[in-house]
């Protein structure tokens, strides 16, 4: 394992964030996890974990080590539970578990990043959450070395958010997953259900393989390729408003939105782009023409930039809606 000193992090982060890190290392096993470890306590240095980079921010210089996580393997335990080690990418395992006949993940297709990152933000699209197919997270606590298997309950799994937020100091070594022994088709959400309506697909005999290409598609079209215009996803949460919120919301303007458990979830980039904020922007920074969740750079800025960027569109959606919007990925 090589640590390497003042390393540009621009290369390992999907905004293309041109900032330095004081060390940097990779890592392909958890031998080489207890090394880093080791060095970062000599050094009295603090610690961040890095997949690839697709949900998160940088902000400033990191003056610490960052650990690029490269650990890769699965482990087919039966038929429906797998598990999957943290620096797999996330695409590739959902397509793999497909082809090996485990279902459930396909409406979860070209979501960006890591095995290791998707239980942290819960990860979701089109009515699926990926906490709905986890038995539990593997991990060793990097203060003590000591190793802790976290259950699906005490993952705390909520919109966007689970346990890992709040207990940084643990570092995702692996997650198993159970799935379907048998083809569990839901196309329920709307716009996925409105492309295949006006796809050539028949939608009463969709097999999971059509639904990942579908999604996949579905992705590619309403969502910018972020290796060529640079971007982490949705920048934004989408709102979940209690009921009172919500109607002062519809008094101003209407909007779509899906009911539950008696709240409200409205989608943020309707709002947005209501607000004339889509495809705007400025020099080395934008709203998406795309997308009105999604902000893209043109890798030539430092963090700062987007931060300010993302507060001016949190303030004018508030002074126009008397809503909040909550940034997505983790700032550091």
């Amino acid at each position: 394992m090589k640590i390497e000193e003042n390393y540009s992090i621009k290369d390992i982060n999907s905004l293309r964030i041109n900032q330095l890190a004081k060390y940097f290392c990779s890592i392909e096993t958890v031998e080489q996890f207890l090394e880093a470890i080791e060095f970062s306590k000599l050094k009295n240095l603090p610690i961040l974990f890095i997949g690839e980079g697709s949900n998160i921010v940088f902000t400033k210089d990191y003056d610490g080590l960052v650990i690029k996580n490269n650990i890769l393997g699965k482990i087919e335990h039966d038929e429906r539970i797998v598990e999957i080690f943290s620096g797999e990418n996330w695409h590739k395992f959902v397509d793999w578990s497909l082809s090996n006949e485990r279902y459930g993940l396909e409406n979860l297709a070209l979501i960006p990043g890591t095995v290791g990152a998707s239980p942290i933000q819960n990860i979701g699209a089109y009515g699926k959450e990926v906490s709905a197919f986890i038995k539990e997270v593997k991990s060793i606590n990097t203060l003590t070395a000591e190793e802790r298997i976290f259950s699906k309950e005490e993952c705390n799994f909520g919109y966007r958010s689970s346990v890992f937020q709040n207990k940084k100091e643990y570092f995702i070594t692996s997650v198993v997953f159970e799935t379907h022994l048998e083809p569990c088709i839901d196309i329920s959400y709307v716009s996925l259900e409105e492309f295949f309506r006006s796809s050539p697909k028949d939608i009463e005999n969709l097999k999971p393989k059509d639904v990942f290409d579908g999604v996949s598609s579905l992705r590619k079209i309403i969502l910018p390729d972020h290796n060529i215009e640079f971007n982490v996803g949705s920048f934004f949460k989408n709102l979940i408003l209690e009921e009172g919120d919500f109607r002062n919301l519809t008094k101003i303007i209407n909007v779509p939105y899906y009911e539950a458990n008696s709240k409200y979830k409205v989608p943020s980039g309707y709002l947005i782009e209501a607000a004339g904020w889509k495809g705007n922007g400025m020099k080395n920074v934008k709203v998406s023409e795309q997308h009105a969740l999604v902000i893209t750079t043109n890798g030539n800025l430092d963090g700062n930039e987007i931060v300010r960027f993302a507060d001016s569109i949190i303030d004018d959606i508030y002074d126009k809606f008397k809503v909040k919007l909550e940034i997505e990925p983790t700032l550091i």
